[in-house]
């Protein structure tokens, strides 16, 4: 996620050597042990809300945490209250966490938005069709949309112009060069003569990216047209061949010679 959503701009990982006493009292120390402790801030609302969390963790289980919405620390498990209840009853460490949201959280946010507040990155969009079982009619199509930041986004299919409203859409997944993507699939039996459209909106597109789609006729109809088609021209083939002979035959047939009726002429 981008610090337009929630996210953690920081995290400290303290492996220590010695286990605090007042966390582990009553307890066995094991021979192995390890206690984490993370401070996250969490934006929302573009920047101006702010939550600053302090957490602790013990063997990968979290005991304890500061929470600076509620204003004190709030144990998880047994282990962790009495970290907290030491913690609340002192009024500085108290008021240092408070001022964590403005001296850690929005401080180091206005060090990193030059970065990624002004970062754009075009989205790339990719239409084809789905396959479907037990059926010759094309029913789905897919909308690929990859590669954009921020996160932000909208993706809506047209048909003939209109907007479709039998979309479904996967969840905005988040790709490991800090770009995201997400897949919005149209559902209905499409028609040739009709045109289908991808409409993305993005921060980084001075206007709608349009990638439009049309059925195509199937393999199988092209293969009884194009099975016709060969047909045709071979019988119009032999029809011209076999005319053409015909032809030939008639003029080379000698006329057949009546002789004249010599009694008639005299």
């Amino acid at each position: 996620m981008g610090l337009e959503q929630i996210c953690c701009v920081a995290v400290l990982i303290v492996i220590l050597t010695v286990l605090r006493t007042d966390v582990t009292y009553c307890r066995d120390i094991p021979d192995d042990f390890v206690l984490e402790s993370k401070g996250e801030c969490h934006f929302s609302n573009e920047g101006r809300d702010v939550k600053f969390l302090d957490r602790y963790f013990y063997n990968m289980e979290e005991l304890v945490y500061f929470d600076s919405d509620v204003g004190r620390y709030i144990a998880k498990t047994e282990l962790g209250k009495p970290d907290a209840d030491y913690w609340n009853n002192d009024t500085a460490i108290i008021e240092e966490r408070k001022a964590a949201v403005d001296r850690f959280c929005r401080y180091n946010y206005g060090v990193l938005n030059p970065f990624t507040g002004q970062r754009r990155v075009k989205p790339i969009v990719k239409v084809s069709p789905m396959k479907t079982e037990a059926s010759h009619m094309q029913r789905k199509l897919a909308c690929y949309v990859t590669g954009f930041y921020p996160s932000g986004i909208k993706v809506k299919w047209l048909r003939n112009h209109v907007e479709e409203s039998s979309v479904v859409s996967t969840e905005l997944l988040q790709n490991g060069d800090w770009t995201f993507q997400i897949l919005v699939i149209l559902e209905m039996e499409l028609q040739r003569g009709e045109t289908y459209t991808c409409e993305v909106e993005h921060s980084s597109l001075s206007e709608p990216l349009q990638v439009n789609w049309e059925p195509q006729t199937s393999e199988s109809a092209k293969n009884k047209l194009l099975t016709g088609i060969v047909g045709f021209v071979l019988g119009a083939v032999f029809i011209i061949v076999g005319l053409i002979i015909y032809l030939k035959n008639k003029k080379g047939t000698p006329r057949l010679q009546i002789p004249v009726n010599e009694g008639l002429m005299s």
